[in-house]
This record gives C-alpha cells, structure tokens and sequence, in this order.
C-alpha cells in the first residue's frame, strides 16, 4: 500500500465518522471500510461502559451465521477484553494461527474464521473500546498495516469521546434549564408578588417599605444560591466524560425483542403475540430506533448488553 492510498483510507474513515449522525452508523461504515481496506472477512466494535469494567458490542460487519443468528455468542468475557481490560494490549496486535474463542466450540457457520487481530481504542488515556478483526487466511497484518489500525483507532477514539461528551453536555444542559425553571417557579414568583403587594399602591407607608426591603434582601439571597448551584451542576456535567442515555422500551416492544432472539419471523411473532404482522414491523422499527440498530440481530445483542433480555 503506497501512502497516497493510505493517507486515501485514513480520510475516508474521518470523513465517516464526522458526518454520520449516529455513532453506530459511523462506526459500523468505518469497520466496513476498514475490512475492506485489510482484506479480511469480518471485524466488530466493542465500546466500555460507563465503569471502565466492562464493554458492550457497538457496531459488527459481515458476521459469520455462527455469530449472527446467535448474538448471545458475543456476549460476556474473552482473551481479548480480559488483555484489553487489564492493560495488556495498548497497541494493535496479531493474535494468529487460533481460532477466536467465540468460534472455538462451534462446528457450522464459522466460515472457518481463524485469523485474529485486536486492536485497543484509547483516547487520551481513556479506554474507549476494541475493534476485533478476522479471516480465512492463516497470516499476520504487516507493520504498515498495524499503523493504519492504531490510526483508525485513534481516529475511532475521539469521535466516540467528543460524541459523548457532546450527550453529556446536552443533556445536562436541559437538567439545568429544568431546574432553574422549577427553582423560579417554586422561589421566586412568590417573592416576587409579595414585592410587589408591598410597593403597590398609592400609599406606601414606612412598614411597608420596610417590608419590601426585606423581602427583596431575601430574593437576592435565593437568586445567589440558585445561580452557585447552577455553577455547580455545570462543573459537574462538564466533568463527567461518559454519558449513556436511556432508551426504554416499552413492555410490548420487550415482547418482541425476546421473540426476535428466539429466531421467529414477523409472522410467527404476530401469531404468538396475537398481532397483526404489520403491528409487529412497526414495533420491530422502534426497537431498532431506540436501541441505535440497524438489525435485529444487533438489536437483540444491545438488549443483551442493556440487561434487558436475559441471556
């Protein structure tokens, strides 16, 4: 590969995940692009979670059948996140001449993936996440090619900080706003009219001036704290690295979601459920809304990550 293409790859990815709105949808073309650039079969994204302890499955590309039908196979703990986790891998590596340990005890559908690279993602000095990548082919990715992936990765590792942080700082600007909102309502309406009962009027004796002092000594009193505790709340969102907004989904959509594991068709879905098929295409498009996925296969993986299908 010459650097023109490099630096040709390396741009695209960029571009990718700068102008996709959805992480997920970002994520997903940069692994696609990016096994293609390899020339490898198929690869996927693991992101942590909030804790630093643990990672969920993000995007996936070209999964074999073994995986795709059964995404409760990427589930739970394996070699790589426990070096990931463990600060044993900081920098993209081959791990060759094995099967990956979530093919290893599967005899269909494996596409006889044996090839495996892992890739770290750390954006200044955060864990972000892991990119896995594997093949047919019984070889090992080049020096250059390791380059272009710790590339990737670090390209990978700001979009995913800035878009959290970005959720983050959204979300507790409208706590904030809210709160205000509430404190105003709550605080200083009252006072407010009460200054106003004591000043109205065409006569205003001493007390009542007095009265009127006093009240608006205490107004700004509350309008102080209100604004400190405002600050604070600022302070603390703008610290706070990681955002994870919830999505929930609805007992119906639950339903589904668990019938969806469980392999059936639209058809057979509507039939169990008592529904139309029609009412179920609906409900299996605000899943895949809310959870960010562009399957069902990666839907049923995320509510497995989210704890909300038992494995």
């Amino acid at each position: 590969m010459n650097d023109k293409d490099y630096f040709s790859h390396l741009y695209e990815i960029a571009s990718h995940l700068n102008k996709e709105f959805s992480l997920h949808s970002a994520l997903r073309k940069s692994l696609e692009r990016t096994v293609e650039i390899l020339e490898v079969e198929t690869g996927w994204f693991w992101l942590t979670e909030p804790d630093n302890k643990s990672v969920y499955l993000a995007a996936s590309y070209n999964l074999p059948p073994a995986l795709g039908k059964h995404p409760e196979r990427l589930s739970g703990w394996c070699y790589c996140i426990k070096q990931y986790l463990s600060d044993d891998i900081d920098q993209a590596v081959n791990i060759s001449e094995i099967r990956c340990s979530r093919l290893e005890d599967i005899s269909t559908g494996t596409k006889d993936l044996k090839f495996h690279a892992t890739i770290p993602i750390i954006s200044n000095g955060q864990k972000v996440g892991l990119m896995n990548l594997l093949s047919k082919e019984r070889r090992q990715l080049d020096e250059k090619e390791l380059a272009i992936l710790n590339t990737i990765s670090e390209l990978v590792g700001t979009a995913v900080q800035r878009t959290r942080l970005q959720q983050s700082y959204s979300t507790g600007n409208m706590e904030s706003d809210t709160g205000i909102r509430r404190a105003l309502e709550r605080i200083c309406n009252p006072q407010m009219e009460t200054l106003i009962s004591c000043l109205d009027g065409p006569k205003n004796n001493q007390d009542k001036v007095k009265e009127a002092l006093k009240k608006a000594k205490e107004l700004q009193k509350q309008l102080s704290m209100l604004c400190r505790e405002a600050e604070e709340h600022e302070g603390a969102v703008k610290a706070k690295a990681f955002h994870y907004p919830e999505l929930p989904l609805t007992k119906r959509e639950l339903e589904v979601l668990n019938l969806i594991k469980k392999g059936l068709t639209n058809g057979q879905i509507g039939k169990q459920l008592f529904i139309a098929e029609r009412t179920v295409k609906f409900h299996v498009t605000a899943i895949l809304s809310k959870l960010n996925a562009d399957t069902r296969t990666e839907a049923v993986d995320i509510g497995l990550k989210r704890g909300l299908l038992s494995i």
